[in-house]
């Protein structure tokens, strides 16, 4: 047998939990008569090979039944053998007898082996057998999802590690300044007494010299945390010194079995103790205080703050095979187990939890969709929550299995692989990761028409609104798009298209469609659009409510501003509308407008509104006298209507309209000319039906300057400026 055949240790070692029991039970010498029987209980024994050859005989003679095909193509499948496991399943599926489960391991196989396309079909087939099956939806709905995963070559460099050797090397781990890592060479505790699953010595645990981004002179820890069963999938806890690792439920002699006299897995601990001559020893042997004998317990991630420690099971309230969970460091003991969800978790394997010090959980899964075998995933840890699962893709993930990610840094770290090229059946090797990226993609299409629209302009921004610039969106033929951006919880979209609305589309990295992205946009032969800002600071007002009202003062369309302080609606040629526009905490305003007359175009209002309080006072601009006049000017008429208007849209506000001079002139000649001005403004106001109990007038002469300078000392801007109309609030 061949490095590259040998069976995947990985896929089936105790440490993955892939029905990880060891069995003590006399074999019945009565049932090895009948070969189904001996099949069986070679199966059970782990013994695939054995359960092969029995089934190899009876398919040979042509006698074999589909249950027999079914079980010969497990057993290959465990045993390493992919091409004959679909070749079998081939077969199977020839005798009409196959089953919708046959159906769904058969396009997995094909999946496994590479062989995308007619997986896709086969995917397909199993979705029409079992509609309500989720499993294949990630394939179905994203068939290019196979191309996506292969196309970036660059997104991580692999680098082979010389401390493998020809039997499985898995499951690395920091430890100081040493490379912990499970090896089946037959070194330790364990000796070279052979698992019957893989012909290889049972698993003990290693440590290396970590240098850098390699590890050197491999080397068996000793007997105190190996034992001549499985032992692996270790993580150190520098905070409380002590090293956690996965073996066999075997606690100093006792084999702890469950109801069916079945040997699982278990989580133990052994903290890091000072000699009696002052050298570093391995204290007692201590088992994690929730492991059940009935469950597998594995793969123990202790995270960079020591307050959580992440480990794989089969427990009961799982979502299928075996989940990633977590307890909260109490102090002194462990809290109670906690799923992470069906966010991460699914009805398939999930495995070899790592947190990165980012709090980003990298993770194996059988689940979620990937490129075959076991694929590494990640998810974005906040408070509410895991975040969106994303695959690794290639060159770190292949068809083949890729599994145990640890980082020692940033980007770069340790994984373990049974790829084509390594030394045996799995193989630690070295890793430096591009930054995560996010594949965005959709499509642009008119709003009414939903016909795509082809030449829009795509603009990404980040979460602080700023645009990506780096990031190029490539357009595809029939409106599509898509682009890869390094990840942000958070997008902006920002489209364009001659004779279009602009179109702004905030995209959740945790809760969209990433890959499904619809763009509808609004055309427009007329148009009205503007910014609403506050007129305090003149920043854009994010929340604003938008109306457009039609001449009778029907609703026809309602927008809310983003950041940008933006709205647009598409009008019709001939008509007559209002614009109402309003803000919690703000004043209300409104503006009528028309198209009547005009062959096409867009109306612009841009409006300022300013916070509704007590004493705020705003500025009327463009409100301008006759020299040593009071009445009211025509151009002075429109800027009044205005403040008419937003009283109207106000109706429980009460102002004081006040008038103020610069300081040239006598003192008692500009209070007075101030006092005219502001009544007859005021008398105009309540004119256009305003009650006057709502409005008062009050002149102030030269006494409130607005400009901090001398009066002999003032630009004639300034003096332009002291000579202003303002109106302040009284009530609300």
């Amino acid at each position: 047998m061949t490095n590259t055949m040998r069976p995947n240790r990985a896929h089936f070692t105790v440490l993955l939990f892939a029905l990880l029991q060891v069995f003590f039970n006399p074999v019945d010498t009565q049932a090895q008569k009948l070969k189904e029987r001996m099949a069986d209980r070679a199966a059970e024994q782990f013994n695939y090979p054995q359960m092969a050859s029995i089934y190899e005989d009876l398919v040979a003679k042509g006698s074999a039944q589909p249950s027999d095909m079914r079980k010969l193509a497990l057993a290959y499948r465990k045993m390493g053998q992919p091409q004959k496991a679909e070749a079998i399943y081939l077969k199977l599926m020839g005798t009409g007898s196959q089953t919708p489960d046959d159906v769904f391991a058969y396009a997995e196989q094909l999946r496994a082996n590479g062989k995308y396309p007619e997986a896709l079909e086969w995917y397909g087939t199993y979705a029409t057998l079992r509609p309500e099956d989720g499993r294949v939806r990630g394939y179905l709905d994203n068939p290019r999802i196979f191309e996506r995963l292969l196309r970036d070559s660059a997104s991580a460099t692999v680098r082979t590690l010389p401390i493998n050797s020809a039997q499985a090397d898995l499951a690395p781990s920091i430890m100081e300044e040493l490379l912990l890592f499970a090896s089946a060479r037959g070194e330790g505790a364990g000796g070279s007494r052979m698992y019957a699953w893989d012909e290889q010595p049972f698993l003990n645990l290693y440590t290396a010299l970590w240098k850098g981004e390699t590890a050197e002179e491999a080397l068996v820890m000793r007997k105190e945390v190996n034992s001549r069963y499985h032992d692996g999938v270790g993580a150190f806890d520098s905070v409380a010194n002590r090293l956690y690792f996965t073996r066999n439920n075997y606690y100093y002699g006792t084999l702890e079995k469950n109801t069916k006299g079945e040997l699982n897995l278990a989580i133990f601990h052994s903290d890091v103790i000072t000699g009696e001559f002052g050298q570093p020893e391995w204290g007692n042997l201590v088992p994690f205080e929730h492991n059940d004998p009935d469950a597998n317990y594995g793969h123990p991630c202790i995270s960079p703050d020591g307050r959580k420690l992440f480990f794989a099971s089969d427990r009961a309230g799982g979502s299928g095979g075996t989940d990633i969970w977590y307890c909260e460091n109490l102090g002194n003991q462990w809290g109670a187990p906690i799923n992470m969800g069906p966010t991460v978790n699914t009805s398939g394997d999930e495995l070899f939890p790592f947190l990165h010090r980012d709090s980003t959980l990298y993770f194996v899964s059988t689940g979620h969709p990937g490129l075959g075998g076991y694929d590494i995933f990640y998810s974005r840890l906040a408070k509410a929550g895991p975040g969106k699962v994303f695959n690794l893709g290639y060159p770190m993930n292949t068809r083949f299995n890729d599994h145990g990610l640890i980082f020692f840094n940033d980007t770069t770290g340790f994984f373990a692989s049974d790829r084509p090229g390594g030394q045996g059946s799995d193989d630690i090797y070295g890793c430096t990761i591009r930054p995560p990226t996010v594949y965005l993609a959709g499509i642009v299409i008119d709003k009414e028409t939903k016909i795509p629209i082809e030449g829009a302009s795509i603009q990404l921004k980040d979460a602080d609104g700023r645009f990506m610039d780096r990031v190029k969106v490539e357009a595809l033929p029939g409106g599509k798009f898509k682009v890869e951006t390094p990840y942000q919880d958070k997008y902006v979209l920002v489209v364009n298209r001659n004779g279009y609305f602009q179109q702004v589309v905030n995209v959740s990295t945790n809760e969209d469609d990433l890959e499904n992205i619809v763009v509808e946009m609004q055309k427009y032969d007329y148009a009205a659009e503007g910014i609403v800002s506050n007129g305090d600071t003149g920043a854009p007002l994010e929340g604003v409510k938008v109306e457009l009202l039609d001449a009778q003062g029907n609703l026809i369309e309602s927008v809310l501003t983003d950041a940008s302080g933006k709205y647009a609606f598409a009008l019709k040629p001939e008509s007559d509308y209002r614009l109402k526009v309003e803000k919690e905490g703000f004043f209300k305003q409104s503006a009528r407008i028309s198209t009547k007359g005009k062959p096409n175009g867009v109306i612009t209002n841009d409006f300022k509104l300013f916070p509704l309080e007590v004493d705020q006072v705003v500025r009327l601009e463009n409100i301008f006298y006759d020299y040593n006049k009071s009445n009211i000017r025509p151009d002075a008429a429109l800027e009044l209507d205005k403040l008419v208007a937003t009283l109207q849209d106000n109706p429980t506000v009460k102002i004081e309209l006040s008038s103020h001079t610069d300081c040239r002139g006598k003192d008692a000649y500009n209070l007075t000319l101030s006092q005219k001005r502001a009544k007859s403004a005021v008398d105009y106001i309540i004119s256009k039906g305003v009650p006057k109990d709502r409005i008062t007038s009050k002149g102030y002469g030269e006494s409130q300057p607005s400009e901090p300078c001398a009066c002999d000392q003032c630009s004639e801007d300034q003096h332009q400026r002291n000579r202003r109309t303002e109106f302040k609030v009284l009530s609300k």
